[in-house]
């Protein structure tokens, strides 16, 4: 997999850790640059579904949610993008506190939400992932809009759920890539390991264009996309009850956004006399 450019020398490096497999296969959208989970991503890929957690909250140290929807690994701890490893820390066990099983008891979500927030803690506590996860993520000065580098390699598959119409196409051609999934009838990527050969000829017969190529940041900024917008079954959306969403556009735009606020931070940082 190409090197992606114009990004920090940091972050550079930090690819060169990834070893490809064959037939372009990857573990998950970027678990491979830093043997870490891709962001809030629920999409599971290897075999794995997305994990049942819906919109991801808030944790605070008295519950494990809140009303507040978390936007981002960070805010998922209550914790603001410039937060230090010592503030990360503390987040953490107090989120930990809540999921003890002396409080919890035997609750599925909640024993879910205390291993997604293992995974979280995994990536922000470790220089390197975190690194990573600002750069795809643009909470990084040096950071470069995913959908607007062309210098990285796209040999991710992805499935627009919203427009896919669960005709199952994808998944004769290449099953051990596609699945249909229970809830809404779509099609999705359980695994990137297949044919790339057979995952073309999908993409290539699909009736409406929903399989696309992608990086490995842009499919783990889509699938964090897709797990925010509410989805209704292929039948409801076939007889026009369903709203169709644009989920490239709607990932790049979060991502500008996030990028936005932190360069008028920085900003306001270096020019206090402004504010």
């Amino acid at each position: 997999m190409a090197q992606i450019q114009l990004l920090s020398p940091g972050f550079s490096e930090a690819l060169k850790f990834q070893n490809p497999l064959p037939n372009g296969c990857s573990r998950s959208p970027w678990r491979t640059l830093v043997k870490t989970s891709s962001s809030l991503s629920l999409m599971g890929h290897g075999g794995r579904r997305r994990r049942g957690f819906g919109r991801v909250r808030v944790a605070t140290e008295g519950s494990p949610s809140t009303d507040a929807v978390a936007d981002d690994y960070y805010s998922v701890l209550g914790l603001l993008p410039d937060a230090t490893p010592a503030q990360i820390k503390k987040a953490y066990y107090n989120c930990m506190k809540a999921c003890h099983p002396d409080l919890s008891g035997d609750d599925p979500e909640t024993t879910n939400f205390c291993m997604f927030i293992n995974e979280v803690y995994e990536v922000l506590s470790d220089p390197v992932q975190r690194m990573v996860y600002d750069e795809i993520h643009g909470y990084a000065l040096t950071a470069v809009n995913p959908f607007l580098d062309d210098s990285t390699t796209r040999d991710h598959a992805f499935v627009d759920e919203f427009s896919c119409i669960g005709c199952k196409n994808c998944a004769n051609v290449a099953p051990d890539v596609f699945g249909i999934e229970e809830d809404f009838g779509r099609a999705r990527v359980y695994s990137q390991c297949g044919n790339p050969d057979l995952v073309q000829q999908a993409i290539d017969s699909c009736p409406v264009d929903c399989i696309h190529w992608t990086s490995a940041a842009q499919l783990s900024l889509l699938e964090d996309e897709m797990r925010r917008v509410e989805r209704v079954n292929v039948a409801l959306m076939l007889a026009g009850m369903g709203s169709s969403a644009d989920v490239f556009r709607m990932a790049s735009a979060r991502w500008q956004k996030r990028q936005s606020k932190v360069l008028v931070g920085t900003h306001i940082f270096l020019h206090p006399q402004l504010i």
